[in-house]
């Protein structure tokens, strides 16, 4: 496999993982791809809501 298709490939991968979360609420989503010792739920859906919304700044 080349490099180009592994790239190509990865993108795909993202772009579904991406789909997916986005199918979800936002909270939902954050709650799923918490892991422990990793960023609170929180600060999971905030981030979740300025990508998907090009919000700033979310509201705690």
């Amino acid at each position: 496999m080349t490099r180009q298709e592994c790239i190509d490939r990865a993108g795909k991968i993202l772009a579904r993982a991406r789909a997916r979360r986005d199918s979800l609420p936002p909270r939902e989503a954050a709650e799923e791809a918490h892991y422990p010792g990793g960023p609170s739920v929180d600060e999971i859906e905030a981030q979740i809501i300025r990508q998907r919304y090009g919000v700033e700044e979310v509201a705690a």
